[in-house]
């Protein structure tokens, strides 16, 4: 495969979309770590609200 300005250019813009991408996907799982963090805090602090399932509901 030669390389030519118009690959150089398509395999640029490849890998820019792809770090955007990753970049993306990382602040969405920093996100939802963070709100199942904040979730875990709730329900500690709910004094005992959550701990226990009720089995014959």
């Amino acid at each position: 495969m030669d390389i030519t300005p118009a690959n150089a250019v398509v395999q640029t813009q490849a890998r820019t979309q792809n770090e955007f991408a990753v970049r993306v996907l990382r602040k969405a799982l920093d996100l939802s770590a963070e709100q199942g963090a904040d979730l875990a805090r709730m329900v500690a602090q709910a004094g005992g609200v959550g701990q226990r399932v009720d089995l014959y509901a």
